[in-house]
């Protein structure tokens, strides 16, 4: 089994900024600590992350948000990227569209994919479900991701386990 870590849109305007939460600061401990136990056992760290323009669609559903090189796109610092680690820009909710993503997965020969970020119920269930579709096993720690809304967030793990058959788990079962 060949698995790659995550992190989807750890990024200051989802954490800290416009759309923010405590609940996504909460979670960053726990990613802290998987992403070093992912390095440590030579797991792949790919970042997701938001980067929009002012023509994509997201702008009429949520206003400027993450605009590509702000500060606000920027990963969070306590989850600042190594140099081995892979960095993606998305301008959709999905990683897999309009980006390397699917072929960087490719070349690196994963089989599972481990997601954790924000938002639950948004982007992390959207790459889920491109992931499923893509043929990927797919495991999601549930302390590793975040919803502003709590009934969304449980919403959004019960639709990936049922739906997409994803493990939920755990940060200290996963690796």
């Amino acid at each position: 089994m060949k698995k790659v870590l995550i992190i989807v849109d750890m990024i200051n305007d989802f954490v800290t900024g416009k759309l923010g939460s405590i609940c996504a600061q909460k979670i960053v401990p726990n990613i802290v600590a998987l992403i070093k136990k992912a390095r440590n056992l030579g797991i792949p760290v790919i970042y997701l992350r938001d980067a929009h323009t002012k023509e994509d669609r997201e702008m009429a559903i949520w206003g400027e948000h993450a605009m590509k090189g702000t500060e606000a796109s920027e990963i969070i610092p306590e989850l600042k990227p190594e140099k081995k680690d892979i960095v993606i820009e998305k301008r959709w909710y999905s990683g897999f569209v309009d980006t390397e993503f699917p072929q960087v997965l490719k070349k690196l020969g994963a089989d599972t994919l481990i997601f954790t970020g924000v938002s639950t119920d948004i982007c992390v269930q959207n790459n889920v479900g491109h992931a499923y579709f893509s043929g990927y096993k797919t495991i999601v720690p549930r302390d590793c991701t975040a919803s502003i809304d709590e009934e969304s967030y449980e919403l959004a793990l019960k639709y990936m386990k049922k739906i997409y058959g994803t493990e939920i788990t755990t940060s200290d079962k996963v690796l």
